[in-house]
């Protein structure tokens, strides 16, 4: 019996990726050469976690409607770091 194991969660890969020449330049002067992966890395992790964020914001709609008043509130105050935590 073969068991599979997942990798490590911080190995890497190497993917090619095709992007506009000017992003590539603006993204480029910020970081350096070899500041370049990690700032995309970074700018995926960001969008990947909005994504997920969405997705249980469109969860919460559908299972119980929208948010009342008093629920965005409590979030902006987790948000801003109010909340009294």
């Amino acid at each position: 019996m073969t068991v599979e194991h997942a990798p490590p969660p911080d190995t890497t890969v190497k993917k090619s990726v095709t992007i506009p020449r000017s992003l590539a330049e603006q993204i480029e002067s910020r970081t350096g050469a070899r500041g370049f992966s990690r700032f995309i890395t970074e700018a995926a992790a960001q969008a990947l976690a909005l994504q997920k964020a969405q997705e249980i914001v469109e969860d919460h709609v559908a299972r119980k409607g929208d948010f009342t008043p008093e629920e965005i509130e409590e979030a902006r105050g987790v948000w801003h770091g109010s909340d009294g935590r």
